[in-house]
């Protein structure tokens, strides 16, 4: 029985140690945002992604479509901007061959009460590509070497998932 005390004591003291720590590094507003979190970003809808406008390489801001939240505190506000970079594309071309792209997403800026500690910003990664339709199938053979493909265009009006690629701590001091 006297054991029994001792480890129920025990336990509750352990129980409170960490609770009031974890409260204390609240306090303290440092938040460890950790790889491989799913976020989820958007393109601005004024934009068009266009396999035959850009050029690889090109950069195309994007915005935090949610904020992120760890454990009930918004570590990152909704609309937050970042960059997004085309890393493929190949307009449509004759013979019906249609246009394709594909966009990386590079980085987000912390926007909100928490900061990086230097300043950075999030590294973060995933992708969105799209292909043109391929026109063809002509009744006239000889006309289809005059059809030019469709290019390939990303829609600005989605919502698209993107990762956190490393940990990063974050800080509201």
């Amino acid at each position: 029985m006297n054991n029994l005390r001792r480890y129920i004591i025990g336990t509750v003291i352990l129980t409170l140690i960490l609770i009031f720590g974890s409260l204390k590094v609240a306090d303290a507003g440092e938040v460890l945002l950790p790889d491989s979190l799913e976020i989820k970003v958007k393109f601005d809808s004024t934009l068009q992604i266009s396999s035959g406008k850009l050029v690889k390489g090109a950069p195309i801001a994007i915005h935090l479509a949610e904020p992120i939240d760890i454990g009930g505190v918004i570590i990152v506000e909704k609309g937050a901007s970042g960059t997004a970079v085309v890393s493929d594309v190949v307009k449509a071309g004759k013979g019906g061959k249609p246009g394709q792209i594909k966009v990386d997403f590079t980085e987000l800026e912390p926007k909100g009460e928490y900061m990086t500690e230097d300043s950075s910003k999030i590294k973060i990664f995933g992708s969105v590509e799209h292909k043109g339709k391929k026109k063809g199938i002509f009744p006239y053979l000889f006309f289809i070497l005059l059809v030019k493909g469709g290019e390939a265009q990303i829609k600005t009006d989605s919502v698209y998932t993107a990762i956190t690629a490393e940990s990063i701590m974050m800080s509201n001091d």
